[in-house]
């Protein structure tokens, strides 16, 4: 191939490798990024003759022009992100670059347009997809670098054509990735000096059909849909438990209703158990959890419940609010370690929790004007009952003999509380939340609606849960003397929540989740703490029992194969480059000896003159020891860059060929 038309095709491909990564980070506006794309894919295969290049220049300039007054009106008048902007024109000119000859002299100027494109995505939060397009970047950066300094030279010295055959390219490719793995070990060693980086990347997911700041069963006419944002990645520091899909990420509370929505009060006084409560009458045994939950538009800090206390790992602060939930402040994506109990309190010991503190009556028993029958139906329920832990269960079993539906009411009328309790008898868990905490405060006990996420999916290649907004639940929690709020579910278990949207999710999210896990704490998020960790992990010697089970050991195992894997390629690496230097065809080591005979006899033998120049010369400046010399070269290049190969006879062919050279030009000198 053209030396030329190659070291081109690289280098925009490394401009592609840019576009890929900067995607992968920031986003484009999609008609700036199809243009490019199509513009850079276009010069892979077409390029302009002199004249036409110059014929284009005059279009991209005016356009360039216009991105310049585009990008200065970002800064001073509208102040918002400029970034996208400059990286227009950023794509403009890589594209006009792109199309011009291959006779312009602009390869490093398509180096320093794709190496900007590439450090902007660092502006942001780039995914996995940037590491992908980075890889790619590199080992194309480095072949382009190659075949444009053999391009030069060949072109300083006059040669048209110099064959690259398909090993040194690859033997180069495989030189980038070596060095990838040296940058990658000398990453995980160099201290860190910063954490938290949040970037500019990261959007606040809303809520589609999922967790939000409300709790509302107004709606009708329509079915909720489903919602497979990732919300949370939950790590289980202490053992995973055994039910992960019973598990309950509580968010908000609610305390007043109105009929029709929940919403939080005003000025409400100090409404949550104390952490003593919880520390030393709940189970004795915790969960310990890392959690790393995706920024959004409410600031809720979840966890199991009762939170015993949060741990920040991220720039952010939680905080500790009178109805006993917890929010943060804070730029940064949460991410923190929580302790909760692995259980609630025995049943027995609920029974007998009937005097103590107790919340204030005037919001947690607060309920709007309601139909006579839903007092009667509570009546009903509790009669016989003397405590508030059976009088709870007898309502929550009687709302889980309905049904679950993500259809909404057909109409206005049919969204009432009491509709759903004496007629249609079905309806979302909001429903079921909603119907309980009326039915216990209208016979006394204080209760309040609660809302998160239930359960979610585990991803084996992360080892961590995946809770998506399709998660997302509203359950009840019971105030109990002595022991503070308890958690019950009025809603029809393997129905609700835990159910997946299969027309949301690809069989790959969850796999592609757990890279994009794994690139996020190891990269984007690598601090002091993760380095620590894995030289503990490395050099730990303990038993595997006393290091923390089977996952610690497996963990300790793959470091230790990664270091040999990295100490094996290079010395490989190191071994190759050593023999391939010492190493010497016959046929080059011939013609070697030939250009040393010609500088002993007086010719000038620069280090850049080529073989054919060569035989040229000694036959103008010796003419009797030209022949002969002219044969060595002739079998030289044959062996060299025709690829073939020489037998025996061939081989004394050029001895002799030497022999008749050096004995010549020894009688004329």
């Amino acid at each position: 191939m053209n030396l030329r038309l190659l070291h081109r095709r690289l280098a925009v491909l490394m401009s592609l490798a840019g576009l890929i990564g900067f995607a992968g980070g920031a986003g484009f506006e999609p008609i700036s990024a199809v243009l490019a794309a199509g513009a850079l894919v276009t010069a892979l295969y077409w390029h302009p003759d002199p004249r036409l290049s110059l014929r284009l220049e005059r279009l991209w300039l005016p356009l360039a022009a216009i991105l310049v007054v585009r990008a200065l009106f970002h800064v001073f008048l509208i102040r918002d992100d400029v970034v996208i902007p400059v990286v227009d024109l950023l794509l403009l000119l890589l594209a006009a670059e792109a199309l011009r000859s291959l006779d312009a002299p602009n390869d490093m100027r398509l180096y320093a347009l794709s190496f900007a494109l590439i450090l902007a995505s660092t502006a942001y939060r780039p995914g996995v997809l940037f590491l992908v397009a980075f890889v790619s970047y590199i080992v194309l950066a480095t072949l382009a670098l190659m075949v444009g300094l053999v391009r030069r030279k060949a072109e300083r010295h006059g040669v048209r054509e110099v064959p690259l055959g398909r090993g040194v390219v690859a033997t180069t490719g495989v030189l980038s990735g070596v060095i990838l793995l040296i940058a990658m070990a000398i990453f995980v060693s160099f201290p860190r000096v910063s954490q938290g980086w949040a970037g500019r990347g990261e959007v606040l997911a809303t809520s589609i059909a999922g967790f939000s700041d409300q709790i509302s069963i107004g709606e009708h006419g329509s079915t909720i849909r489903g919602n497979p944002e990732i919300v949370l990645r939950v790590e289980f520091l202490s053992g995973v438990p055994d039910d992960i899909g019973g598990l309950r990420w509580r968010g908000r509370s609610y305390d007043h209703f109105d009929g029709v929505r929940w919403t939080r009060s005003g000025g409400i006084p100090p409404s949550g158990g104390p952490t003593q409560w919880y520390q030393e009458r709940w189970s004795g045994e915790v969960i310990e959890q890392r959690i790393y939950a995706s920024p959004l538009d409410v600031r809720v800090l979840f966890a199991l419940h009762p939170a015993l206390g949060f741990d920040a790992e991220s720039g952010i602060q939680p905080l500790f609010d009178n109805a006993g939930d917890f929010i943060y402040w804070g730029s940064a994506a949460p991410v923190y370690k929580v302790l909760s109990p692995a259980s609630p309190p025995p049943p027995d010991t609920l029974r007998a929790a009937r005097r103590g503190y107790a919340p204030a009556d005037r919001f947690f028993l607060q309920i709007p004007r309601l139909d006579p029958r839903i007092v009667a139906l509570a009546d009903s329920l509790t009669a016989g009952l003397d405590n508030r832990y059976d009088q709870a269960v007898a309502i929550e079993s009687y709302l889980r003999t309905f049904e679950y539906t993500r259809d909404l009411p057909a109409t206005a009328a049919e969204t009432s509380l009491e509709h759903f309790l004496f007629e249609r008898r079905a309806g979302h868990c909001e429903y079921f939340s909603t119907a309980m905490v009326v039915l216990l405060r209208s016979v006394g006990i204080q209760a309040r609606n609660v809302n998160g996420f239930l359960g979610g999916q585990w991803s084996q290649f992360g080892d961590y849960l995946v809770v998506t907004q399709n998660e997302a639940h509203s359950w009840v929690e019971v105030w109990f003397p002595g022991y503070g709020w308890v958690t019950f579910d009025p809603t029809p278990p393997g129905s609700a929540s835990t159910e997946t949207f299969a027309a949301w999710f690809w069989p790959g999210r969850i796999l592609f989740d757990g890279l994009q896990h794994r690139w996020n704490k190891w990269v984007l998020d690598y601090s002091v703490e993760n380095q620590i960790g894995i030289f503990a992990g490395l050099f730990d010697e303990r038993e595997p029992e006393a290091a923390g089970g089977t996952s610690a050991s497996s963990r300790d195992v793959r470091g230790y194969w990664g270091v040999a894997l990295l100490v094996l390629l290079v010395a490989a690496g190191v071994s190759w480059a050593r023999s391939d230097r010492t190493r010497s065809s016959p046929t080059t080591a011939m013609y070697l000896q030939l250009r040393t005979a010609c500088a002993r006899a007086g010719l000038a033998v620069a280090p850049g003159l080529t073989p054919l120049a060569l035989a040229q010369r000694v036959r103008h400046e010796r003419g009797a020891a030209g022949p002969p010399a002219k044969r060595v070269v002739d079998i030289y290049l044959r062996a060299r860059y025709g690829r073939e190969r020489l037998g025996d006879s061939d081989l004394r062919e050029m001895r002799e060929a030497l022999k008749a050279t050096r004995r010549r030009l020894r009688e004329r000198r």
